[in-house]
């Protein structure tokens, strides 16, 4: 997938141009995780500093109505890690996911215009953008990245035209994908509960 993407925006990207003029940033939400169902999903730094998100053991919070829509996270949004150790890490949202909300120690992105959704995607969970927010972000203890300097992040910009066919590719890409990290996730509590029943012999 990776080398398509690069494919892709060699032969596509016709201007070059800052992430801040072309996407939406949102600080995440402020409250206390808890592994009791008393709310959505609540995506943190430490769900998402794997290799991919395993949504069984992302705990939960309580939320409001009106917060649940504002901070409620949906298929091909970006959320990044804005402080610590894994500051710049970033994870795209897939399109079978349980009701979620992300944390305050995360920035969501989403570009303005819909279409680029998943090459905004692609661009941020890139290697380029981890160094690039990893070199620049401030603070030699606890390293930091607001989103005036992620949107100083430069990227190339396809021409709409082509975001079609891209996209089609990039959704079987990201199913499949996305599908085996369901079974992985099911595998993994299968030997959790497992262990457990041993254990208890």
């Amino acid at each position: 997938m990776r080398a398509y993407f690069k494919e892709y925006t060699a032969n596509n990207a016709s201007i070059t141009g800052k992430l801040k003029d072309y996407s939406v940033m949102q600080y995440g939400y402020t409250e206390t995780a808890t592994t009791e169902p008393v709310g959505p999903k609540f995506l943190r730094i430490t769900d998402i500093a794997q290799n991919y998100i395993d949504w069984n053991g992302v705990p939960y919070c309580p939320i409001s109505e009106g917060n649940h829509e504002k901070y409620v996270l949906s298929e091909g949004d970006v959320v990044v890690a804005r402080t610590g150790a894994t500051v710049g890490y970033a994870k795209m949202v897939g399109r079978n996911i349980p009701d979620s909300v992300f944390a305050s120690f995360l920035v969501r992105i989403r570009p303005i215009d819909d279409e680029y959704r998943y090459y905004f995607g692609l661009a941020i969970t890139s290697s380029e953008f981890l160094d690039f927010v990893q070199t620049n972000a401030g603070g030699s203890a606890q390293p930091q990245a607001n989103p005036p300097l992620l949107g100083e992040f430069e990227l190339s910009i396809p021409n709409k035209q082509s975001l079609p066919e891209f996209n089609t590719k990039i959704s079987s890409f990201l199913g499949v994908i996305e599908s085996n990290e369901t079974e992985i996730s099911k595998l993994h509590e299968v030997k959790d509960t497992m262990v457990k029943m041993l254990s208890s012999r």
